[in-house]
């Protein structure tokens, strides 16, 4: 590794070559950064650096901590960072770090580039810091250069009024002195007390308007000079915040490039906003409709999963993350344990002291709450608005992962219909003549009794088959309801009337929690059926003797948009994590006689009526299907 890291001391500048090099691990992180340091400390001053990241690879778990240590290389020692290289890599990836004054202005093709670059930065300060020196010594354009004329112009005139007055040559001496000491004194007072921290003060200016890193005015004291050094020292730290801040909200942005996993992202977003408003945690609170509860995203920053798992609240509970999704503002508290709105079991889960919470809100989506915990000093109201300003961005990032996703869904189900659509029309048609053949041949053989137990296998087999098709045209077809307003409480009252048999011979508790008088729907009364029908025979398969099956129907809220939710509840042996994802797709089963299409149809059921299914399940715990239906007008 030692010998990627070249310093050329005469033009001050650390050539880095991190092509074709692998970043996989903290160490290697810390021992370039100590590499730096060395070079700094040889220097004895700030430093460039220049680094090729041609064909480099990071770790994905690396790509924070990697920028973190840049972030750091760069406040303290004022390393100004610029690289080149045409992969794609730096680009996309390093554009997102945003470390420092990382943007796509500091990328160049080539190394010539790089280098040409620090040096223009280098002359325009060289050339500021000569010209000042001058300036010094002009009246026109330097107060010290001034007021040294006025002493000068009254030394002259004490001489002339010496010879003309005759005054004596002690007095004439004793004048000198005292225009000596007085043009010393104030040249001196002038010098120290207003030019040097002006002259700081214009180095500053430079150094920010060159993008580089500055170096504060140092004055002490409590005069005009001094309070005015002060106040440039906060402006300019505030500025570079800003500057951090905006290119921190370019790199979120970044973000919808970075990947479609939704736990990636956000992973990745609260670690950006934790960084940015220097908080200690950050979360993500998703609303989910069905149950009217906000859970928890795993990963957050600063907050382990297995906390991050029981993170959940109803919207009507004390909570500031409910409270800022129902009226849609942020909300700032620096004294968690008194504030009327905080939840007491989270606040003692995560150990609050301050938090910041604001709505994550993507148009007329109301995704849930981001929530930043802890900061030292407490938060500030331009932090609040921060907050506001990035939970507006990351909702639109989440919001896009969310329809890259349900997109790519859509693009797969096509592809597998089209599939699907073929292959069950190629084999109907030799199905249909087996199936002609074999009622001949039963007439043929009726009196043959040793021959009927072999066709009752090859007719159930053919059903079965016949069956097997028609799912897959079911599955394959497109949109074709015969929809009108019916009642949705009669068919799910139907439906668990054929299945109480079924459930009692297994010991199989079988209810309804179905809200009375259910609002007007409109739907296909035969397809519906089918839906709840599956979703009913799969929950009494996984449920053992003594358990229960239920299904739920209400609406949702009046604050919320009209929606009817259905709910099929078990408490059987639940899904295996690795499965959760792949129950909806054709041909995935785990019964030894299924065809893994029930669960395909019932969502492509769901979605041809403007709904949406989802699922809920943990191994030995249940399994939770809540189904969302758009309510009449």
């Amino acid at each position: 590794m030692r010998e990627r890291f070249i310093l050329d001391e005469t033009r001050n500048i650390l050539f880095i070559n991190f092509a074709g090099l692998r970043i996989e691990s903290r160490a290697q992180v810390e021992e370039m950064e100590q590499y730096v340091r060395t070079a700094y400390h040889q220097q004895g001053r700030r430093i460039y650096a220049v680094v090729n990241y041609e064909g480099t690879e990071i770790a994905p778990e690396l790509i924070d901590y990697y920028g973190e240590r840049i972030k750091g290389l760069h406040d303290r020692y004022g390393l100004a960072t610029v690289r080149y290289s045409s992969s794609g890599f730096t680009r996309s990836m390093l554009r997102y770090l945003g470390a420092a004054q990382d943007l796509e202005s500091n990328i160049f093709a080539t190394r010539a580039e790089a280098i040409r670059a620090i040096q223009e930065i280098e002359t325009h300060l060289q050339a500021a810091t000569e010209d000042s020196r001058w300036t010094l010594f002009n009246p026109r354009r330097s107060l010290l250069a001034q007021l040294l004329a006025g002493w000068l112009a009254l030394l002259m005139i004490l001489l002339v009024a010496g010879v003309v007055t005759q005054i004596s040559t002690g007095a004439l001496m004793l004048a000198a002195l005292l225009w000596l000491g007085g043009a010393t004194f104030t040249t001196a007072f002038h010098y120290f007390k207003v030019l040097r921290p002006v002259r700081q003060v214009e180095r500053m200016t430079r150094q920010l308007a060159t993008g580089s890193h500055y170096d504060p005015v140092t004055v002490a004291g409590q005069d005009e000079i001094s309070r005015l050094a002060a106040l440039l020292n906060e402006t300019a730290g505030q500025l570079h915040s800003d500057i951090e801040r905006l290119s921190g909200l370019y790199h979120i942005s970044l973000l919808i490039g970075a990947g479609n996993d939704a736990s990636r992202v956000c992973e990745l977003l609260t670690r950006k906003v934790a960084r940015l408003l220097g908080a200690e945690m950050c979360i993500l609170l998703f609303y989910d409709e069905a149950s009217r509860q906000l859970r928890a995203q795993t990963p957050g920053y600063g907050v382990s999963d297995e906390k991050l798992s029981r993170l959940q609240t109803g919207l009507h509970q004390p909570s500031i993350v409910a409270h800022v999704l129902k009226t849609g503002e942020p909300y700032l508290t620096n004294d968690a344990a008194s504030d009327p709105h905080i939840s007491r079991a989270a606040a003692a889960l995560l150990g609050v002291r301050e938090m910041l919470a604001a709505p994550l809100q993507a148009g007329e989506q109301h995704l849930g709450s981001l929530a930043v915990l802890n900061k030292a000093g407490g938060f500030l109201e331009k932090d609040r608005q921060l907050a506001m300003i990035f939970a507006a961005q990351a909702a639109q990032l989440l919001a896009h992962v969310k329809l890259f996703q349900q997109m790519i869904l859509s693009e797969r189900m096509a592809a597998v219909g089209e599939l699907v659509a073929s292959v069950a029309h190629e084999v109907r048609n030799p199905l249909f003549g087996i199936t002609t053949t074999l009622s001949a041949l039963a007439r043929k053989l009726a009196d043959r009794e040793i021959a009927q137990p072999f066709l009752a296998v090859v007719n159930s087999e053919v059903d079965h088959l016949n069956h097997l098709m028609e799912q897959l045209l079911e599955h394959s077809r497109p949109p074709r309801l015969e929809a009108a307003p019916a009642d949705i409480g009669e068919v799910l009252h139907e439906v668990l009337a054929e299945f109480k048999p079924q459930a009692e011979a297994k010991g199989v508790t079988l209810g309804c929690d179905c809200q009375t008088a259910l609002p007007g729907l409109r739907f296909d009364r035969r397809k519906m059926h089918g839906v709840f029908a599956n979703l009913l025979d799969n929950a009494l398969q996984h449920t053992g003797p003594g358990g229960a099956v239920r299904i739920a129907a209400f609406t949702s809220p009046d604050d919320a948009p009209r929606q009817l939710h259905i709910e099929v509840r078990d408490t059987g042996s639940g899904i295996a994590p690795a499965d959760i994802e792949k129950i909806f797709e054709p041909f995935f089963t785990t019964r030894a006689t299924g065809t893994g299409l029930g669960l395909a149809i019932t969502r492509k059921t769901i979605h041809d009526h403007g709904g949406t299914i989802t699922v809920h399940s943990a191994p030995e715990s249940g399994t939770r299907f809540v189904i969302q239906l758009p309510l009449i007008a």
